[in-house]
């Protein structure tokens, strides 16, 4: 520990002398906003209304019908020099951490905001209150594109926002707000580090800006550099080995470091009967006699029992931290030509390097193998006369050659680490440009149309794959002595030993790796127009404001994979074909907001509305969405709120084109058995399919010895949208006899129908067919003239639904401590807590998941029952001390007919504290720690949680896995 602390209080001193070098800043003094509502000033609407995220129409006032969160550019800054802006998202409670820069399998150096554990692709991201550029076919945005220290504000609308905003808006809205008009020259810096001296992550950026011809124009220019260094799982003891959930003597579980992958470096073989010609007799790891038929290898070719200690520990190779690094550059302007056009446009660049490492390829008779019969490459020939075997083994071989022809065919599995390990290298490169032209119309009206267009393409270069034929091809040998060598004779071939550690030559390794690559490429395209009034006319209580427009939008993509990754020749990263495809939307809105009563009876009534009309290209069709809502002060100190969305969300690009891959996933039928033969729904159904009358109920037409069809994954072009309604109701405190006090309260209900899932798995498709008489799923079931089901179509599918319903409560206040230490003293509170009452994940009817308060490989990532946020800041003079506590409740696992070894992960307290000081009237220096009491993160074993403790025995989003780390950035302006 003295060795670390050393370490990271030099790389701390090191960081200090780099910001205040270069970093140059004035942060705004740490700020309590409080999650209510929010707005943005307009230049078409009179000075004192703004446009509220969720509405077009401006408006006097910042009450919203939907509750919305603030973080504001302060916020931003007390949160590890936010070079990552989703670190700051991920705090809120109502966001669900699934991609950040902890992902490493799955990765892809991305990082997401799911609100509400609706998945990201339900979230929809803006810029300014415009659509902006995702990061592939799957339409997400990744934050990294986002540049953070040009924004002012993000806005976090949690509900449905589709009639105003059109698709994905279902678990809500994030609204990067970015600076405009800015004038002068800002400099900011920052460095971060672990307290074990690694996870470094420096960042720089400035912005300049101008207004001109008497503020009639506005250039802005921002460009940012961010570098992130890796962690490594091996550099953290809770992640160094691969934990395993094993079952004791006595029945009970138990999670220890207990060997790991059963494909090991050193190889090892299964063939009937190969223990006891051995001479091996049963013994402790080996008490059966099949037990001793699995046989590890020496570095001689010698063989023993395989126990499960054997196993190998792929965790210390996964990256805890991705490394990054970052480019980004963005200019905005305008010019108001006159009250009637003023012309704009805004533009931003990224490029983004990311490399995502895992252990070296695992390859076994399993691994799925396009070319083979079977579908994976299945057993290999092992010459009994092999030099690479020790002759024990060869002897024992040669009794089991019972044709004589020099073979005994024999199971495997192997591990490629001489190869290296399995890495992914990304290099995105995206860029936005969008041109718009505002201004008046006359008589209240104003007008805003614009044209974006954004691309973004992404080299992947894989390596530590195995090419599978040249594999199959290596491992198969002939001949001995000089003459030994592939028994194809194919040139280049060289004989793969994998019977022993480290024993394959350099002519092997050369003849059987591969490198691979995926070529993709997303463009999006959206022409709108909104024509605005905030005051047509005026019922008594205000202005009645409305708004209404048109907008196009284009989405298309693809996927090239080369030649090895789309022929499914490739072990290591998975196979799949070219995903191409893209659709196009056009569509009509409509909004309107009517206060009705305005300090008559009550305080203040308004009701709002909105409606937009869809034309999809592709299967949805025509879509409709609308949204109503009120707010009804009865007094000035309280205000009651309310609205209904019916939201939906268009299929992706990925979803409906998403490249065929096969499998043989197992058969599904029943027609063959006894049950299909009487009268009724089951018969009915063979006979419709095209079983002929004579094989109901002939076990032979579904013997999976003999039949086992093609299941083909990927995209359906057929899907239609996901329809979700959305219910708020909420009350907003904010009493006169207590200044600066806000306390909300909002109940939220999110039921999505005909959601969309990927596979549901061969043997869902039968029970619903064949169990279940769901002719949506029978459709997927091809059948051959004998009446064998010959394919079965496991695509994405509008199978099922999501619940989510609960409650959030904000609240800020702030306390004037004039005479302490200084005048302006003051201490302030803010406070943002969700209370989570349901949340059913639904795959297919019949099926539901309850997740709220679970984890698991249902349920996935962790969703506490309750989280919250609490931030205290003490502010004195040009100086502020501000501690954050994040608390995240505790989960269960969600299968309740295992009774795993870790049954619930404990709820988590992260303290992050935060020092501001303004130095001089242009720069300011703040420093902090997250994590303050190095906490470190719950564990489970990666079967029980779908994989991820592959990287480190834990969820690396929802829990900090870097332990303790520091940082200190500066901002100077001029």
């Amino acid at each position: 520990m003295d060795i670390a602390l050393r370490s990271s209080t030099a790389s701390l001193a090191l960081g200090l002398m780099i910001v205040s070098s270069q970093a140059l800043a004035q942060a705004a003094p740490p700020s309590t906003v409080v999650p209510v509502t929010t707005g943005e000033a307009t230049g078409s609407a009179a000075d004192n209304e703004i446009v509220v995220t969720g509405s077009r129409i401006a408006r006097p006032d910042l009450e919203s019908s939907s509750p919305i969160n603030v973080v504001s550019a302060a916020d931003i800054a007390l949160k590890s020099g936010s070079a990552n802006i989703e670190n700051v998202l991920n705090d809120l409670p109502q966001v669900t951490a699934t991609q950040s820069g902890t992902s490493n399998n799955p990765g892809g150096g991305v990082a997401t905001v799911n609100l509400r554990n609706l998945g990201s692709q339900r979230t929809l991201v803006l810029v300014n209150g415009r659509r902006y550029m995702s990061y592939d076919v799957n339409q997400v945005v990744d934050l990294n594109t986002i540049p953070s220290s040009l924004i002012e504000r993000v806005d976090v609308l949690t509900g449905g926002a589709s009639a105003v905003y059109g698709s994905d808006a279902v678990g809500g809205v994030v609204n990067f707000v970015l600076k405009h008009d800015f004038s002068g020259v800002e400099l900011n810096s920052s460095y971060e580090l672990t307290e074990r001296g690694d996870g470094q992550i420096f960042d720089i950026n400035g912005t300049i800006g101008s207004n001109f011809d008497d503020n009639r124009g506005n250039v802005t220019l921002y460009a940012g550099y961010t570098k992130r260094r890796p962690t490594l799982a091996g550099d953290r003891s809770f992640s160094r080995d691969a934990l395993s959930d094993v079952i004791n003597a006595d029945g009970s579980r138990s999670l220890i470091a207990a060997g790991g992958s059963p494909s090991v470096p050193e190889g090892r073989i299964t063939v009937a009967g190969l223990g006891a010609a051995l001479g091996q007799r049963t013994g402790p790891g080996c008490a059966t006699a099949a037990a001793l038929n699995n046989q590890v290898f020496a570095q001689n070719g010698s063989t023993r029992c395989y126990t499960a200690a054997d196993g190998y520990n792929f965790a210390p190779i996964n990256y805890l931290q991705v490394p990054q690094e970052r480019f980004i550059v963005s200019a905005q302007a305008q010019y108001e030509i006159s009250e009637h056009f003023t012309p704009y446009m805004e533009a931003q660049f990224a490029n983004n390097r990311v490399v995502n490492q895992l252990a070296a390829t695992p390859i076994t008779s399993g691994t799925p193998f396009a070319a083979s019969p079977s579908g994976t490459i299945g057993a290999i020939p092992l010459q009994v006369n092999s030099p690479f075997f020790a002759p024990a083994l060869q002897n024992a071989l040669r009794t089991l050659d019972t044709d004589g022809n020099g073979y005994v065919n024999g199971t495997f599995n192997f591990r490629t680490t001489q190869i290296g390990p399995r890495a992914n290298f990304d290099e995105r490169n995206a860029f936005r440009v969008l041109g718009g032209l505002k201004g008046d119309i006359g008589a209240g009206f104003s007008y805003d149309g614009y044209y974006m267009y954004s691309r973004t393409k992404n080299s992947q270069r894989q390596l530590g794959n195995v090419q599978v034929d040249r594999f199959i091809d290596a491992v198969t040998t002939s001949g001995t002595g000089a003459s030994f060598g592939c028994a194809s004779g194919n040139t280049g071939c060289a004989p793969a030993n994998i019977f022993g550690l480290n024993n394959l030559s350099q002519a092997a390794i050369d003849y059987i790796s591969v490198g691979a690559t995926n070529l993709e490429e997303y463009t999006t395209q959206v022409a709108s127009v909104a024509v605005t009034n905030p005051s047509v006319f005026d019922l008594g209580a205000g202005g009645v404001g409305i708004a209404f427009g048109a907008e196009y939008r284009s989405e298309r993509g693809r996927i090239d994979p080369d030649t090895n990754l789309a022929s499914g020749n490739v072990a290591g990263f998975n196979p799949g074909q070219a995903t191409a495809g893209g659709y196009h939307t056009r569509d009509f809105f409509g909004e309107i907001n009517v206060p009705l009563l305005r300090d008559n009876i009550v305080h203040r009534l308004n009701v709002n509305a909105a409606a937009r009309q869809t034309k999809y290209s592709n299967a949805p069709g025509n879509v409709f969405t609308w949204a109503a809502g009120a707010e009804l002060a009865p007094i000035r100190d309280i205000t009651f709120r309310g609205n209904y969305q019916r939201a939906i969300r268009g299929p992706s690009v990925n979803e409906l084109f998403l490249g065929n891959t096969v499998s043989f996933a197992g058969n599904a039928d029943r027609c063959g058995t006894a049950a299909a033969v009487p009268a009724g729904q089951l018969r009915d159904i063979c006979l419709a399919q095209g079983v002929p009358a004579t094989s109901l109920g002939d076990i032979a037409i579904q013997d999976p010895n003999n039949v086992n069809p093609v299941t083909f994954l990927g995209g359906n072009s057929q899907l239609r949208e996901e329809k979700a309604d959305n219910w708020t109701a909420g009350v907003v405190v904010q009493p006169s006899f207590v200044p600066r006090l806000t306390f909300t309260v909002d109940y939220y209900s999110i039921k999505i129908k005909n959601a969309i899932f990927s596979g549901v798995g061969t043997q869902t498709i039968g029970d619903q067919c064949f169990g279940g008489f769901n002719q949506a799923f029978c459709s997927l079931i091809q059948r051959n003239i004998n009446g064998e089901i010959e394919t079965f179509s496991d695509r994405y599918l509008n199978s099922g639904g999501l619940k989510n319903r609960g409650i959030d409560v904000t609240g800020g206040y702030s306390m004037p401590l004039s005479g302490f230490l200084s005048s302006d003293a003051k201490l302030s509170f803010s406070f943002s807590g969700t209370r989570l009452l349901k949340y059913d994940i639904t795959p297919v009817a019949g099926t539901t998941y309850e997740c709220e308060g679970a984890f698991g490989l249902n349920c996935g990532v962790p969703t506490p029952k309750w989280r919250h946020s609490l931030r205290t800041t003490f502010g004195v003079q040009k100086a502020s001390l501000s501690v954050q506590w994040r608390y995240l409740g505790k989960v269960r696992d969600d299968n309740p007919d295992i009774t795993y070894a870790t049954e619930r992960l404990k709820a988590q307290n992260y303290f992050d504290f935060t020092a501001s000081f303004e130095a001089t009237e242009n720069f300011t220096l703040n420093a902090g720690v997250s994590n303050a009491f190095d906490k470190r993160p719950p564990l489970s074993a990666s079967g029980q949680n779908g994989g991820n403790g592959e990287q480190s025995n834990t969820y690396p989003t929802a829990y900090d896995v870097l332990g303790r780390s520091f940082f200190v950035s500066g901002k100077m302006s001029f």
